[in-house]
């Protein structure tokens, strides 16, 4: 039977476009859960500005991370208060913890500086005995402890909420933002949303470099600042946002109804006053945070244009206008959308960005505040740990009579001399159920006819041959000679049949149409490695 049958394209391209992804790094977009106004910039925050010869040019660089949501533990007061607030301003810092399956977070005194604690974030690898660190963060007592005064207030008053109506208790993020350059990246957020929290944590190293005479060093010399980043919601209707918009951005704002200590209900711990300087064309927008112990804290405050809020109150309302018309003439056919009003005062005012939502006739506004980047004393570099390689075949490129066997020589035609073994992902997995033995069946195909997802439509292999009772794990391994072929690139496509059933089943071991087997001796040592169990 031809592998390629068996092999139904590699059970088709499931198996190599998902080994594609992980290569290149792409990710789910349902990877992320409970996404704010504010999660767009998570990955730029850590992109700052390069500090290279020439600022107009961008230096290539890589950086990997992770990003975990799971339910509030109950002790998550302690936990922050010992990482970076009030308990480790005390010297009583958190104990190395797992915080979640083979990820690990520690906190222990800066020897720079006593404002500030440093953190590190380790994972388990692969083996499951061994660990690596993906990042070392500063962490300043002073903004930390902020935060957690913040989170504190709005559980509070969600929580009272939630007990009255789940539905009234408006969803809020909140988030501890650290950024180093030396030592990579640490956001550590709490979200509620109708009575249920939730922990967000997400790491990154740090950001390197990819000029290859400094890979792997730090992009930028050091440099670090912690922030915090808050997002409240809230529903109203098109009168409300009107109005609201007015006396925030517009005329009403020099009326004695203007925002002055607003509270931005149902979040009541956040305030917000509107400082009109209309003959100047601006407003100053100021937020405070108000503490279980009515303590008041300036989060944040920059100025935005008349300019600017007219056209973000004139946009909304066509987008209000024309959603709620399409609802009028039949439920459920308008477009959901998006409008945003970003201003900032990066010399210490802080980000803030207003962002209107319509879906299905209801809307929401999020206030989405940053506050000013605090400087931190900056870390010693996390370098990445050396990578080993096998030391490379010298076969491998060497030219026909350089390979020791002098019968082989530079040929018009030539076989190929396969060695059959097993690559480390398949005699690791834990899906592997049993011995590797059994029935090796194969295809050859010119390499033109084979792509990533297995051979073309239409395409007619060489030769097929099985290689009976075949054991990937003896100490000779299995090998065969093919036919003689026309010099030139081909591909291999195998698969071991260890249940006997003729088929490619799940679990059985098959090749990956990586690479290819070229054919310019008469003679072609090649090597051909089972990558991957069938997912099948």
């Amino acid at each position: 039977m031809k592998i390629s049958v068996i092999a139904a394209r590699l059970r088709a391209g499931a198996v190599v476009c998902g080994l594609v992804a992980a290569l290149t790094g792409c990710e789910s977009a349902a990877s992320k859960t409970g996404a704010s106004a504010t999660d767009d910039a998570s990955a730029d925050t850590a992109a700052t500005t390069e500090n290279v010869v020439d600022p107009t040019k961008a230096l290539p660089s890589e950086w990997v991370s992770f990003a975990l949501h799971m339910p509030l533990p109950a002790d998550w007061d302690a936990m922050a208060s010992g990482l970076f607030a009030d308990d480790a301003a005390a010297g009583k810092f958190l104990p190395e913890r797992q915080f979640s399956t083979g990820y690990w977070i520690a906190a222990a005194a800066d020897p720079t500086t006593p404002d500030q604690s440093r953190l590190t974030l380790t994972f388990a690898k692969a083996d499951g005995k061994t660990r690596r660190t993906l990042a070392v963060v500063p962490t300043s007592f002073a903004i930390g402890k902020v935060w957690l005064q913040t989170v504190r207030a709005a559980m509070a008053k969600m929580t009272a909420d939630a007990a009255k109506d789940p539905v009234g208790a408006e969803r809020f993020l909140l988030e501890y933002h650290v950024v180093s350059t030396q030592g990579g990246l640490f956001n550590f957020g709490v979200e509620g949303n109708q009575g249920v929290y939730t922990l967000h944590i997400t790491v990154s190293s740090p950001r390197t470099s990819l000029v290859p005479e400094a890979i792997g060093h730090a992009l930028q010399s050091a440099s670090a600042f912690d922030s915090i980043a808050g997002t409240v919601w809230f529903h109203l209707n098109k009168d409300d946002f009107d109005f609201f918009v007015d006396h925030a951005y517009g005329a009403g704002a020099t009326s004695k109804q203007n925002f002055k200590d607003f509270r931005l209900f149902p979040h009541n711990w956040l305030r917000l006053t509107v400082d009109p300087h209309l003959d100047q064309k601006f407003v100053n927008v100021g937020f405070e945070v108000v503490t279980l112990d009515n303590q008041r804290i300036a989060v944040a405050k920059a100025p935005a244009s008349i300019l600017a809020g007219n056209a973000f109150q004139e946009l909304v309302l066509h987008n209000m206008g024309t959603m709620l018309d399409a609802e009028d003439a039949k439920a459920g056919s308008s477009l959901p959308w998006d409008s945003t009003f970003y201003y900032d005062h990066p010399d210490g005012g802080g980000v803030v960005r207003v962002v209107a939502h319509g879906e299905a006739g209801k809307f929401s506004i999020a206030y989405a505040v940053e506050t000013p980047q605090h400087a931190l004393a900056d870390v010693p570099f996390v370098a990445w740990p050396e990578v080993v390689f096998p030391a490379k075949d010298p076969n491998a490129d060497a030219a026909c009579n350089q390979l020791g066997d002098p019968s082989i020589q530079l040929a018009a035609q030539g076989t190929l001399d396969m060695t059959f073994k097993a690559g480390k992902v398949v005699l690791d997995s834990k899906d592997l159920k049993g011995p590797l033995k059994g029935t090796i069946r194969c295809s050859i195909f010119h390499a033109a006819d084979v792509t990533v997802v297995g051979p073309n439509d239409g395409a007619k292999s060489l030769q097929d041959f099985n290689v009976e009772n075949a054991d990937l794990q003896a100490a000779t391994a299995p090998t065969f000679t093919s036919q003689l072929l026309t010099a030139g690139q081909y591909q291999v496509l195998c698969a071991q049949d260890l249940d006997n059933s003729g088929d490619a089943s799940k679990g059985d071991p098959v090749t990956l149409p990586i690479g290819g087997q070229e054919v310019a001796c008469n003679k072609n040592p090649v090597i051909i490695e089972f990558g991957l169990l069938n997912p099948n």
